[in-house]
């Protein structure tokens, strides 16, 4: 294979090992405007000698070839799958490459996914992706176009162990600036404005960990990139400051060329987060941002911006999103949303401004597209607010793709608001409500979310919610549409769907060899008909599920005036071997006398009792649930700060946003949360 070497190189080289000559050519082309250049290695061992020169020293951090800067390793041509072992470039538990590593592989790939993960790749792209959005990526890991140097803060309470750490960060081409004072750090940061944070763990005053948790607490933080450096062997306070929000954990003394690789990694990943978030972020990343947000008191200053566009072009998606993701700026999240949609969460100042900034953000989006000479996608731009006091992302998601379609079907180029009609009060007439009209029509969707262990065993298991479609695909919570089903008096309908969609799915995980644990909520109401409990073992029998049973999840509120009746379905519960979970759970005195009577399984605490509760008193909690022999669930894990205190109190599972929003499919990776 020839190599691609236009010219002249403004900003250096990517090394392709690869076999497609057409993916080679077609992204070389694509490169130069980035002012990047292509060259293709012939081998392993060729690229080998590229990116692995001797080992670094503090005079000469930065030892791998001056013109290349990005490695990019399409895996097709390796189909074994301890390639990426055999490449030889080390990773994780070696010195790593000496320069950002990329992987092109088939998505399904697991085992080369992970292999790649140990080489150090600091991303896994789709093979299908075209050329010209693969080079925006490889662009987006190589740096800032204009050369400007990336800005490191060095905490350090030794000036000594600060100044060294500086310096080989310096040479290997970063700005960088030192406090040896960490309550300084959040003055330092706003002048400052660093891409990562070099963090000791042992401080006076405030330790790493601390000062991390803080950090973390501010939204404009989210993802700024963190690597403890510290003399800490302890593999548990290790792991304490990685849970708190810690990206790496480098043991001191480091090698300096272990330090740029690992520094260089966190960057290039956060690069690849920020400048192409259009196409590297999935929903998953966007609907944890919301969660966050809707339950800080930063939620005012955000909105929700929605593209819609008809037909199924991938690549004309990714160059709209790409197109957003310049407009929005370095602050915005900028997310491609199923087959028709981008995703935009943007500051957009006071709610009265909130369809000024959709309207500007369209406008410009069409202008930008129209200077390359294609032709400018038809798209549709709605907007929702944020709610005060709390949501949900998904149904935040699916209002302003409402608002989103009503945009497309009018054709006027003007966006348009999500408008929450006022809920329904009792004694209103419902007869014509259309959310009752879509309850009876059955237009139920079924979304899971995983609960991960805080020990050691890697279970799956999951929560089968229920949510309602509106028009334009509008997806309600629960809690938005379960009191006018009490009005209305169609808990059973309810509950039956969910019943049988919960076990339909169950079906096929079993039949697929990859059983699990599914929580289905069932009511007290459907639980007081007799005919209740032969008809969950009829639907189970049904599916041939003896092997694979489901969870039931009741209401602790519930039990207060039902207790009796919930005591008798639960022992008949036990014969048919189902286990129990009891939703809201908190310390009062229905909850201990719930304990004492029912054979529970699981109690899921309520995010908020646990923001409430008192380390003691939380620890205290667990201890007596425990006691009956029971597993805690802890819900609402908005980020890794609230882990360690959960970790502390002996809860056993954790389930929220910061593991993983509600979604449509169960793909969660146990494995890798647990590790």
């Amino acid at each position: 294979m020839n190599a691609h070497n236009p010219p002249e190189s403004r900003r250096g080289t990517v090394l392709f090992l690869g076999t497609d000559a057409a993916l080679s050519e077609a992204l070389a082309s694509h490169l130069s405007v980035y002012g990047l250049t292509l060259e293709t290695v012939q081998s392993p061992a060729d690229l080998r000698r590229r990116v692995q020169p001797p080992v670094a020293t503090p005079s000469a951090p930065s030892p791998c070839d001056p013109g290349a800067v990005v490695a990019l390793i399409d895996l097709r041509a390796f189909p074994n799958r301890d390639a990426m072992a055999g490449l030889g470039l080390g990773g994780t538990t070696g010195q790593g490459p000496r320069l950002p590593l990329v992987c092109l592989g088939p998505a399904s790939d697991l085992p080369q996914r992970v292999a790649a993960i140990r080489a150090g790749a600091v991303a896994w792209l789709a093979a299908d992706l075209d050329a010209q959005d693969l080079a925006a990526r490889l662009a987006a890991v190589v740096g800032p176009a204009d050369g400007t140097p990336e800005r490191v803060l060095v905490v350090d309470d030794q000036p000594v162990s600060a100044l060294f750490a500086a310096r080989i960060l310096e040479c290997a081409g970063m700005a960088t600036e030192q406090v040896t004072d960490p309550l300084l750090v959040l003055s330092v940061m706003d002048r400052f404005a660093p891409d990562l944070v070099l963090m000791d763990l042992h401080m006076p005053g405030v330790s790493g960990i601390e000062l991390t948790a803080v950090i973390r607490e501010q939204e404009r933080f989210a993802d700024l990139p963190i690597i403890f450096l510290s003399v800490e062997l302890d593999p548990e306070r290790q792991l304490e400051a990685l849970r708190v929000g810690g990206d790496d954990f480098l043991a001191k003394p480091v090698q300096p060329g272990r330090l740029v690789f690992c520094v260089r990694r966190r960057l290039a990943a956060a690069r690849m987060r920020s400048q192409g978030a259009a196409v590297t972020v999935n929903r998953e990343h966007l609907l944890a941002r919301l969660d966050r947000l809707l339950h800080s008191p930063a939620a005012a200053d955000w909105v929700l911006i929605y593209l819609e566009r008809p037909g199924q072009d991938a690549p004309t998606q990714a160059r709209l999103a790409a197109a957003v993701a310049a407009r929005a700026g370095a602050d915005a999240l900028t997310v491609g949303v199923g087959e028709h949609g981008v995703g935009v969460l943007m500051r957009g100042g006071p709610e009265r401004c909130y369809a000024a900034v959709a309207q500007a953000l369209g406008q410009g989006v069409r202008a930008d597209l129209g200077t390359d000479g294609a032709e400018v996608p038809t798209f549709g731009v709605g907007w929702c607010a944020l709610p005060a006091g709390g949501g949900e992302s998904v149904t935040l998601v699916s209002r302003a793709r409402k608002a989103a379609c009503l945009s497309l079907e009018r054709h006027q180029g003007r966006a348009d608001g999500y408008i929450v009609a006022p809920p329904a009060r009792p004694g209103d007439d419902t007869t014509a409500d259309p959310t009752l009209a879509a309850i009876k029509a059955n237009r139920l969707q079924l979304l899971f979310q995983p609960m991960v262990t805080l020990g050691t065993a890697a279970a799956e298991r999951y929560e089968a919610t229920p949510r309602l479609a509106g028009p334009h695909g509008e997806l309600l919570a629960p809690r938005l549409f379960v009191p006018l089903v009490r009005l209305a008096e169609t808990a059973r309908l309810i509950d039956r769907w969910l019943l049988t969609a919960g076990l339909d799915a169950l079906r096929e995980r079993h039949a697929a060899g990859r059983p699990l644990d599914l929580f289905l909520h069932q009511s007290i109401v459907s639980a007081a008909d007799d005919t209740w409990i032969q008809r969950v073992r009829d639907e189970i029998s049904a599916r041939d599920l003896i092997q694979c049973r489901p969870t039931i999840q009741w209401e602790l509120a519930d039990m207060e005036n039902h207790l009796d009746l919930a005591v008798q379905r639960a022992e008949q519960l036990a014969h048919l071997r189902l286990r129990l979970c009891l939703n809201g759970f908190t310390d009062g005195d229905i909850g201990q006398r719930v304990l004492e009577r029912l054979p529970v399984a699981y109690v899921r605490l309520t995010r908020e009792w646990i923001r409430e509760a008192s380390p003691d008193r939380l620890q205290d909690l667990v201890r007596r649930v425990h006691g009956h022999h029971a597993l805690v669930i802890a819900t609402g894990v908005e980020g890794p700060e609230a882990i360690t205190p959960l970790y502390c109190a002996g809860v056993d599972l954790i389930q929220g946003p910061y593991v993983q929003p509600p979604t449509e499919t169960m793909d969660f990776d146990f494995a890798e949360a647990v590790g």
